[in-house]
């Protein structure tokens, strides 16, 4: 055994230690200063007669101003049973901006009451691809792709990655532009360019943006559409019914049931019917739905199919038109005066689906009414591939036909094409 140098240290820590131990309790020290005084007969007197404890504000107060001061205890969140103000025993199924339906453009034309009476969308809009064109379209659309989808400062944490061949295996994090500021870029700026390229022509419209809808219906269950337009695009005056001659079968989709899918609550207000579209604009002229890969879920987790999406333009464009119809003729309006015809643009910034609703009737698949008629195009890509190429933006693709129908959609009525 090695023999180490004496130190001598004392260990402070453990005397700390004690000194705290001992020292945390005070003691009395005996003076004997009371026995020297009464052995003198010196009187000893309390000095509490003479003190008196500090009276607060509080304390100073009438009783009843006390009792009026007290905010009381926390309330704790109503909790999410038979017991909520708003349970309803009744549930009510709902479709919101995450739901797609299972069965896709099928089962919404069933739930909509609608036909698609031919591929494609009304010959009308074929004389308007070509009515109005930009100086130097092509330069402006391809400035505004590259400004939304690389050129932004805004980078934030991108989902993860996720392979089904390989689900244990990560990929490095990715960083960029998110999916809901892209959509929202792209759909801006390309408005903005029609909007001030049109001049004059644009001032019967206005855009509202974030404009939610719940829209209550009643088809031998409480359904409430409950959707959010992501851009409205509002005019004065409503757009011309494209057809009055409705022929047409709705699709079998037996043995399902065209509410399947939908998400069942009891908690909610019955028959409560939002919609904020009011005033003199109180006519939907576009409405533009952005397609949000982290918001959009399939209710299996599969991946979302392009006839889920097709589908879901046709719900929303239902649910905007029963919202308008029920603001102008009333909550309990079933046939309508005058058909409500509004468009939609739904995208994901790459690729854009184009459609047109009319809606005749609000009854539903159960009984025998005027059917509902939808247009619609194939889903078109603006572009292949946008990404920095060695440090170099590459756009790769661009097709020229998706700004056409975006255009021709927003120059459908106005007086331009009167003329």
């Amino acid at each position: 055994m090695k023999i180490t140098q004496v130190l001598y240290k004392q260990n402070i820590g453990r005397l700390i230690k004690w000194q705290w131990r001992v020292q945390r309790k005070k003691t009395l020290i005996e003076t004997n200063a009371e026995k020297v005084l009464a052995s003198r007969n010196i009187p000893i007197i309390d000095a509490k007669q003479f003190l008196y404890e500090p009276l607060f504000e509080a304390q100073k107060q009438d009783v009843q101003e006390l009792f009026k001061n007290i905010v009381g205890p926390v309330k704790l969140e109503q909790k999410l049973d038979n017991t909520h103000p708003l349970w309803n025993d009744d549930p009510c199924l709902v479709y919101g901006d995450h739901n797609v339906l299972v069965h896709g453009l099928e089962q919404a034309k069933v739930f909509t009451n609608a036909i698609e009476p031919e591929p494609g969308l009304p010959k009308y809009f074929k004389e308007l691809y070509e009515a109005y064109k930009l100086p130097n379209q092509v330069e402006h659309i391809q400035r505004i792709i590259l400004a939304s989808i690389l050129y932004d400062a805004v980078q934030e944490k991108l989902p993860i990655r996720k392979d089904p061949e390989r689900p244990a295996w990560k990929f490095p994090r990715d960083y960029g532009i998110p999916d809901k500021r892209r959509n929202n870029l792209i759909i801006s700026r390309l408005l903005q360019l029609c909007e001030s390229s049109v001049g004059n022509m644009s001032s019967s419209k206005v855009t509202a943006k974030d404009v939610f809808f719940k829209v209550p219906l009643q088809r031998n269950a409480n359904i409430s559409l409950n959707l959010r337009a992501d851009l409205l695009l509002l005019s004065e005056t409503s757009l011309a019914a494209q057809m009055d001659d409705v022929q047409g079968e709705l699709p079998d989709i037996s043995p399902l049931d065209y509410k399947i899918s939908l998400d069942e609550i009891n908690i909610y207000n019955k028959n409560e019917f939002i919609s904020p579209i009011t005033g003199k604009f109180n006519n939907i002229h576009t409405a533009f739905i952005h397609f949000n890969e982290t918001e959009v879920k399939n209710l299996y987790e599969t991946p979302v199919l392009q006839t889920q999406i097709i589908a879901r333009s046709l719900m929303k464009c239902y649910a905007f038109a029963v919202a308008n119809a029920k603001s102008k003729y009333g909550e309990d309006v079933k046939e309508l005066p005058e058909p409500i015809t509004l468009q939609c643009v739904h995208t994901n910034s790459q690729w854009f689906h184009f459609s047109v609703f009319q809606l005749n009737s609000l009854a539903g698949p159960e009984e025998d009414s005027m059917k509902n008629i939808y247009w619609q195009t194939p889903l078109l890509k603006l572009y292949k591939n946008c990404v920095f190429d060695e440090g170099v933006p590459a756009l790769e693709d661009y097709n020229p036909e998706v700004f056409k129908h975006f255009l021709s959609f927003y120059m459908n009525g106005t007086e331009y094409e009167i003329k």
